[in-house]
């Protein structure tokens, strides 16, 4: 045996159990009362449980068919919103909460993907970074590095543990093969990672840089100073795999792990919403990519 009755069985019962009458249910589906109650009885009979009581020619439902009721609710309400979404082609809107650095290094150039997979989401973006934003529902999804895993009330899904190190051009190579070298190099800060330098010198073993070179607003424009050769900036390995791999930044002591992690958070009653899950999926399959 299934887990899952006959859905024929369900959408008889959820009818008669919405009415509380079999005849209703027979009129709106355009059977017979004979066949809503051979229905309801298989359905009782794959249950295990009287799901309506009988009396005078009148039904009512027992507390199992109370439950049942609600579940078909959620389930066949959903069902339709979904199909007709599809069927008139209508667009839902998903709403992503994360780092600039993170949209514009890695997100952006594999969302192509997802809109040709999903061309009835419209995907939207916004800069702030708060819990309290899916709490509040002004973001559906919040992609942010964390030190820990959310409150119960947020469902967190790991994107990676974050691997950070020291990026430059190629052209530092030959003065940059050690730790102490940093005290010769051009460095570079994001203000949106100030503790940057001083947690990799942390996990390093190394003197912090914390307080000398260049400041831009952003991680994302302090990797464009490094690739444009302008010194040597501190970043997450996810950030940089593209310019890593076609060897326009090289890490020369490589990357350590952070004490925190990259994670895609919503809120936990809405995990499953139908958008929000997709773009998990989605999500899913690009990280395995790597």
């Amino acid at each position: 045996m299934t887990g899952l009755p006959p859905l024929r069985a369900l959408h008889y019962f959820y009818q008669a159990a919405l009415h509380s009458s079999f005849s209703v249910a027979a009129a709106r589906l355009h059977v017979t009362h004979s066949a809503i109650s051979h229905q309801v009885r298989q359905l009782e009979s794959w249950m295990g449980k009287p799901l309506f009581v009988r009396a005078s020619g009148r039904v009512k439902l027992t507390s199992h068919g109370e439950r049942l009721l609600l579940s078909c609710q959620k389930a066949f309400n959903e069902l339709t919103a979904t199909s007709e979404g599809i069927r008139n082609g209508l667009r839902h809107q998903l709403n992503i909460a994360c780092a600039p650095s993170f949209l514009a290094q890695w997100l952006i150039p594999r969302l192509g993907g997802f809109y040709q997979r999903h061309p009835e989401i419209d995907v939207q973006f916004q800069g702030i970074m708060d819990v309290d934003q899916l709490r509040s529902e002004h973001a559906d999804v919040l992609i942010m590095s964390y030190e820990q895993q959310p409150d119960e009330d947020v469902d967190a899904t790991l994107v990676t543990a974050d691997y950070i190190g020291p990026l430059c051009a190629p052209r530092f190579a030959n003065g940059f093969k050690q730790a102490a070298d940093l005290a010769t190099l051009p460095i570079l800060h994001a203000d949106t990672r100030r503790q940057a330098w001083s947690e990799w010198a942390a996990l390093y073993g190394a003197e912090s840089q914390e307080h000398s070179g260049k400041h831009f607003d952003n991680l994302t424009l302090g990797i464009q100073a490094a690739l444009n050769g302008l010194g040597v900036i501190m970043a997450p390995r996810l950030l940089v795999r593209k310019e890593l791999e076609d060897g326009s930044l090289i890490a020369p002591l490589g990357f350590v792990r952070a004490a925190r992690a990259t994670w895609m958070m919503t809120k936990q009653s809405r995990r499953d919403d139908v958008e929000i899950a997709l773009f998990r999926h989605w999500l899913g399959e690009e990280l395995l990519q790597q």
